[in-house]
């Protein structure tokens, strides 16, 4: 697989990761060749959910990889809502193995469905693939970031956090973490509440959207949930908004994870107060930055991060039209 000028040609096959009768190590094997593309691109392949579904299967996903002389050198994998992720071994690249791995997935796939296919990172090899098959940009992800190490910068968000908390209990409304308002309402009612307002404000998304709760608890079962990070805000029993903060341990970054408002409450301001509780919350827990991601289209909220000190680090493109 050294050889640069060695042509390849790779076996394909469907893996299946719930497959309780098979124990052939493809998981581990799938996970290291992810490990290889991301020491040399920088950036890792597959995304968080992509992961998982190959590490415990997730319903609707299909995975095909492809392997030559018994070593895998790709594997692609794809949603029930036909977007892709896809990874070809660094020394096995510019060989047609993603063409191929994309040409065989689609004879599993519905021809009156197109798919779409995940960049991370925007890489320009990525750009250049897609190019050549005259795929188009039809999503844009960004990563925004703000350093929080300056002393000025810190004590303006922590300052522009207990302005928030004040503007939102004007409004009548209560600020309260995810155990207390359990502690108020009760567990059921809130986990009805967080999927109603994160399904209104979703509804569009194709992975954030939808939620029911056994797709909220398997969120909940990370190992770096937290949560007093889930900040509600409640008028009466009724959610208007959350913001679930990320800050896996050790990890010096936080990442405002998911903001979102209920239909109800768009027009009121509170976007903006919602954000900077839960920076507040990242920041009195010691990070010293805050991360998020916003799509490219958004230019309002965009300009918002903009204004309390993010910039873009990171950007993700989806492409279709690659079958």
């Amino acid at each position: 697989m050294n050889a640069k000028n060695k042509p390849l040609n790779p076996v394909y096959r469907e893996f299946f990761p719930d497959d309780a009768t098979r124990d052939d190590g493809i998981a581990d094997q799938i996970r290291r060749l992810l490990s290889a593309v991301e020491e040399v691109d920088g950036v890792p392949a597959y995304s968080e959910a992509f992961l998982r579904s190959i590490d415990v299967g997730e319903d609707g996903y299909r995975h095909l990889i492809a392997e030559v002389d018994g070593q895998l050198v790709g594997v692609v994998s794809v949603n029930p809502s036909y977007v892709a992720e896809l990874a070809v071994h660094p020394d096995a690249r510019r060989r047609g193995v993603a063409t191929e791995m994309l040409r065989e997935i689609g004879r599993h796939l519905d021809v009156e469905r197109q798919l779409s296919v995940w960049s991370h990172g925007d890489l320009d090899s990525a750009k250049n693939f897609a190019d050549g098959r005259r795929a188009r940009t039809v999503r844009e992800l960004l990563k925004m970031s703000v350093d929080c190490t300056d002393p000025d910068r810190r004590a303006a968000l922590l300052t522009g956090r207990d302005d928030a908390k004040t503007t939102v209990e004007r409004e009548g409304l209560t600020v309260l973490d995810y155990p207390a308002a359990c502690e108020v309402f009760g567990a059921e009612h809130v986990d009805t509440e967080w999927l109603r307002v994160n399904n209104e404000a979703f509804a569009w998304h194709p992975e954030q959207g939808g939620w029911d709760l056994g797709k909220l608890e398997e969120a909940r079962s990370a190992d770096w949930f937290d949560p007093t990070g889930v900040i509600f805000l409640f008028d009466d029993r009724e959610c208007l908004g959350f913001h679930w903060t990320k800050r896996p341990e050790g990890d010096p970054h936080g990442e405002v994870y998911v903001v979102c408002l209920a239909d109800a409450a768009r027009g009121r301001g509170l976007g903006g107060p919602v954000t900077l509780l839960g920076i507040g919350y990242l920041l009195d827990g010691g990070a010293d930055a805050v991360d998020l991601y916003v799509e490219g289209d958004n230019v309002p909220a965009v300009a918002t991060y903009r204004r309390l000190g993010f910039e873009v680090v990171h950007r993700d493109v989806v492409y279709r039209g690659m079958i």
